[in-house]
This record gives structure tokens, sequence and C-alpha cells, in this order.
């Protein structure tokens, strides 16, 4: 076995020279073998790689200097480090080894410390010295085989050299440039160049054994590359950094490219809107409800659904001549057009409805067909006004705008779109504090049995009374608390205040309460726990408590919502199905999920009167849902005409204007002490 100290031969025609040096080297570890001269020295270097020979200088036949001068012929002196054994009285010979090409020498007799310390000094010269070489012999082939170039860096004189062909694709010819950091670093952006220089100093400073910075350089045309710097920091026995080599490459494919489709990516993009010279227009497309693709049919069909929208919009580009268009995808589901050349406004609305029109077109993808739409924002600016990220922010403003106003459209940005962003990021920040500030209240809208006309129970409504704002509706809070995540302790503060007032309430007649569960409070692992809590602490019974779920909700996470839903029956919580009809997958709820009851959404109830088809599919669900030996309710009652044909079709309870709009607690009791009557 090989010791890990090192392989060293002892070449001396003395026995016992060479007995005493094998013995004592090799107690501290190293592996020692011996040569009697020249010849024996050769054959056993020729058989077998050493890391050091001990060389006796005066040797019958061979002398030390003749196999010196052999052994350099093959071996360098970072290869193959030899010490040479000399007499007191051989100071000429000693010179003549060292310029012979001998590492050190040691004279007889032979001092062991003096022997071992110099034995290990050569060993780790040469290990550091070829470690070196190899790393750039390594980088030498992974440049020739990319498009990486070498650079080495000299910390101590301030020398740089830079590959001439690397310079050359920046358009520099290799005279053009002084070789030293500092010319170099002046060709780096105004806004990393700071960040290089302190992370170069790092590397000198820290102790590490790498160095990896990212920047943008100037070519000769003016313009910024972005790059790649990494390597090894080189030091001497002390630690002090003396040296960098590594590779330079140029990241303009693999820093502005997306992977998955090919088009520009978001830094690309950025950069292509700070270095606009002419006023531009910049179009987001956002995927609607891209989400459902992957939970439905998988990330590998989500992942070719988006190359496929991706070339629907470079063919759609190429295909209307836009001059200077610049293609990104920017995030899992968005992408971007953006018109650098003189386009109109008629013109860039007029590819938008194309691009939405071909995003619309059905994709078809092994046994599926596809069908997918976006939202769209549009912003039309001057170059320089204002930066690159603020253009996109308004882009996105505008798209998230048209997803609000029904998605499959567009709409373009407009200055009031950043002041209401504002007003949302200040109801975010108020909605951390909404419930210890004891701003949020509760309202109740009456459940009305269609056959009797008396009230059966309430729908729990959320109000928040803004102290600026005024009293504000669900709409204008609730989807920031479901972004923010606040939605799970105000939906459990609903929850308690509700079940709370119907424990009141019950005192006087049996009456069930309607609570609307969200998306995110139904991926609450706690969710189930805090309703078993509600119930504990308020008295009521759990059929009593109805919680109604949305099919957006449900669609979410499918079979996480079955599984919660399925706890919660099992305690005896009442179901509604809310929004009936209005998803995707409604008779695959039913059919996967027991509810006791379902709501029609009011916007089948307002048209049932004029529209037939409408008219129908109320029809269709009251009898479905009697089938399943579920209660119908509808929604949005308003006026004598529609209750009486939902009572000709049998419909059970009903909600609305023509009954009562939602009031607070003390109002509805009133409405309650009006129209009390045991169901």
């Amino acid at each position: 076995m090989i010791s890990p100290q090192g392989r060293l031969l002892v070449v001396d025609d003395e026995e016992n020279n060479r007995d005493m040096l094998s013995r004592r080297l090799t107690r501290q570890g190293y592996t020692v073998e011996v040569a009697d001269g020249g010849a024996e020295a050769l054959e056993k270097l020729t058989a077998t790689t050493y890391d050091l020979v001990l060389l006796d200088q005066t040797m019958p036949g061979m002398t030390g200097l003749d196999l010196l001068r052999l052994l350099r012929a093959t071996y360098s002196s970072c290869d193959l480090p030899v010490i040479m054994v000399t007499g007191v009285d051989q100071s000429e010979t000693v010179v003549a080894a060292l310029n012979g090409g001998a590492n050190d020498y040691v004279t007889k007799p032979v001092d062991m410390p003096v022997i071992s310390a110099r034995i290990e000094a050569q060993l780790a010269r040469s290990r550091s010295e070829r470690k070196v070489r190899e790393n750039e012999e390594r980088l030498a082939l992974a440049a020739r085989g990319g498009s990486d170039a070498i650079w080495d860096l000299n910390l101590v004189t301030g020398g740089c050299h830079v590959a001439a062909d690397w310079l050359a694709q920046l358009g520099y010819a290799a005279q053009e440039l002084e070789n030293t950091i500092d010319a170099y670093l002046a060709l780096v952006h105004a806004a990393d160049v700071t960040r290089v220089v302190a992370e170069l100093q790092a590397a000198m400073e820290n102790r590490s054994s790498e160095f990896n910075s990212e920047f943008r350089f100037r070519t000769k045309a003016g313009k910024y590359r972005w790059v790649q710097v990494r390597g090894s920091v080189v030091r001497t026995a002390d630690g002090r950094a003396v040296r960098i080599a590594g590779l330079l490459t140029d990241l303009a494919v693999r820093k502005f490219s997306d992977e998955l489709t090919g088009l520009g990516n978001r830094p690309m993009l950025l950069d292509a809107i700070s270095e606009a010279q002419r006023p531009f227009a910049l179009l987001l497309f956002g995927l609607d409800r891209f989400k459902q693709v992957n939970d439905i049919y998988g990330v590998g069909i989500g992942d070719r659904v988006l190359v496929e929208v991706g070339q629907r919009i470079r063919q759609t580009v190429a295909d209307t001549a836009c001059a200077g268009a610049a293609i990104s995808r920017i995030g899992e589901d968005e992408f971007t057009v953006l018109l650098t050349e003189a386009c109109s406004p008629v013109q860039v609305r007029a590819l938008c409805n194309e691009l939405l029109a071909r995003i619309h077109l059905p994709i078809l993808l092994d046994e599926f067909e596809i069908t997918t739409t976006a939202s769209a924002g549009i912003v039309i600016a001057e170059p320089g006004n204002g930066k690159a990220e603020h253009v996109l922010r308004d882009a996105e403003l505008a798209m998230y705008g048209a997803k609000e106003t029904g998605r499959n459209g567009s709409q373009l940005f407009v200055a009031e779109m950043r002041e209401l962003a504002l007003v949302r990021v200040e109801l975010i920040r108020d909605l951390h504090h909404v419930i210890e500030a004891r701003q949020l209240c509760a309202f109740y809208q009456t459940k009305v049995d269609l056959k009797t006309l008396r009230i059966v129970g309430f729908e729990a409504l959320l109000r928040w009374r803004h102290p600026e704002r005024g009293m504000l509706d669900p709409l204008q809070f609730i989807p920031l608390a479901e972004e923010s995540g606040l939605i799970v302790p105000i939906g459990e503060w609903i929850l308690r205040e509700a079940a709370g007032q119907l424990a009141v309430w019950q005192r006087l007649a049996p009456l069930s309460m309607n609570v609307n569960l969200s998306v995110k409070q139904l991926a609450d692992p706690l969710l189930v726990e805090r309703i078993q809590s509600v119930l504990r602490d308020t008295g009521i019974a759990p059929q009593t408590l109805k919680l109604e779920l949305t099919e957006s909700a449900l669609m979410t996470d499918w079979e996480a919502a079955r599984t919660v839903i399925r706890e919660l029956q099992q305690i005896g919580i009442g179901l509604k199905l809310d929004d009936f009809g209005t998803g995707y997958s409604s008779l695959s709820y039913l059919h996967g999920l027991h509810f006791d009851s379902l709501k029609i959404d009011r916007s089948f109830v307002s048209r049932m009167a004029e529209d037939a088809e409408a008219h129908a599919i109320v029809d269709t669900i009251i009898k479905l849902a009697h089938t399943l030996d579920m209660t119908v309710v509808a929604e949005g009652i308003e006026d004598e005409k529609q209750l009486a044909e939902l009572v000709k079709l049998g419909c059970d309870v009903g909600q609305g204007y023509y009954f009562s709009r939602p009031v607070d607690a003390a109002a509805a009791e009133q409405l309650l002490s009006q129209h009390l009557t045991p169901s």
C-alpha cells in the first residue's frame, strides 16, 4: 500500500546509507524503495512512479550528476523533484547539480530533521504546481470544447491576460487593450464594477479557492454583454493570493435564453427595454388558469403547452412582419412581445388581438385536446421614461386588470392603474391589523323557505369597517386576503362570529348558518381542528353549520379537497356547493363528493325569466339535485317573477334582495322576530 505521505526512491551505492535513510523515512510514513546505483534507479523509474528521489552525488560508474541529466530529459522538476546528497566539501558539484535541475540538496552526514523538512517542502511545492497545471489543462480543454476563454490575473503585478479570440468576438484586437486589470475593469458596466472589485477583494482576502462573478462587459460597439468569470485562486504557503486563473464565458445565450421555449427571458427583456432608442410597445400575456392544466394533465403536458404557445407567438409575430420584435418568456405562464420599431396604437391592438385568438386555438397533444386563453397587458412608452422594471410592472398591472374583467382580453396601461396598485398595497398592509383593531364585522342575509316564505337560516357575509375608506364589501378585500394568506385568520374570525351569533338565535328557533370557505382555508392543515374548536366553544350542532365551497376552490387541489371534505362530513358539518354551473367540472364534484345542497348561481337566476336557455339550466339543476337528495338554494332573487318561477320549478330555498339585503346582527334579529316560525 502506498503511503499518503508519498513514494520515495533512495539512490546510493553505500548500503549503510541506503538502509539508514530507508528505515527512518519509513517510520515517518513514507513508502521508500532503494537503488544501489544509476542503472538500477533507471529500471525502477521506468517501472514505478515516484514522488521524489534522494540522489547521492558521488557514485561509481554513473554519477549522480549523470543520472540527474537523464532524469531531467524526461521529468520536469515539478513532475519528479530530486534532492542531491553531497559531501561537505563538494560546493562546486552542488552548484552544478542545481544548475542541472536539482530541486535542493543536503550534506553528509545527513541530519534527519533537515532532510525531512526539505523532502516535505519539495513534495508540497510539487503537489501545488501539479494542481495548478492540471487546472490550467482542464480549463484549456474546456475552452477548446466550448465558447469559453482562458484568463489569467497576476495579483502581484496587476497584469491580466485574456484570450485574443474571445476579445475578437467583442470587436477588440488584442493590441487595443492593455494587459492590466485596470484596463479591463474600465470596460465593466458602471452599475457592476463596484461589486466586481469587491468580489475580487473577497476572493483575495477570504482565503477562498474559487472566484466567480457575473457582470456586463462593454463591446467595441459600445453595447454590453453579460459575461461570467470563474477562476482558481493560487496562494503562497502563508496564504497570500498571488494569481487567479480560469474561464471567461459569454452569457449572451445562456443569460438571455429561456431553457424550455428557446425564447428570450426576463433579463433579456429588461436589457432590451433599457436599450430602446425610440418609442416602443410592450405586450405581456398571462395564460388564464394555467395551474389547472398542470393539475389535470401533469407538468410534462403543461410544459408542452407552454412550448406550443411560445411557438404560436413567434409565428404570429413573423406572419405580421413586425420589425424589431423581441419575444420572451418571463415567468411560468407569462410571455412578452417587445415592439421597438414604430407601431401605432391601432397596430399594437391588432397584433394583441391576433395573438389572443391564436393562443385560444385548441392544442392537440397525444390524446388530449387542450384549450387555453390568455389575458394581455399593453404598455406604450417613450425610451428612457422610467426604469425597465417599472415598464414591466405597468404591463403586469394592465394584464391583471384584464384578468379581473373576465380574462381572454386585453387592457392598455393607464396611470390610474398604478394608483390602484398602491391602494392594494396599502389595503394589504392594513389587513395585517384588521382583527386586533376590531374593524371586521359580520352581516347576515336571510335564507327563506320558498314554500312558506319563512326564514330558515342566514348566510354570514364579511365586511371591513375601514377607518379611512369606510365600509368595504368582500370583493374589495377578500382577494387581497387570499393573496397575502391572511384569509386563514380572517376566515376563522368570521366562522367564530357567525357560529356565536347562531348559538344566540337558536334559542329562538332551529336555524342554520352558512359561512363561505376559501381556497386557502381548504388547504389549511388545521382547518378541521379549528372548526371543531368553534363547535365546542359555541355549542351549536355540527349539522346547523353549513360551509359553502366554490368550484374554483375544489379545482385548486381536488385530491386534498376531497380528503378535507370527508373529514368535515364525518363530524357532521353541512356542505354546500356554491355557484353551481359556473365552473368546468360540476358533475364530477357531485359524483365524487356528497354535498347537502347546492346553490344556483345568480347569473342563471337573473336571466331565467327572459332567457329560455337559462331557464332550462335552472330546471335541470333543480331536478338533478333532488335526484341526488340535495337541497337547492337559488341566490340573487330580486323580483316576484323570479320567485314565482323558482317555486314552480320546485326550488327549496332562496336568497336575494327581494327578501332582504345583507344587514348587521341587530337588523337580522329584527327580521327574524317578524318571520319567526319553526321549520
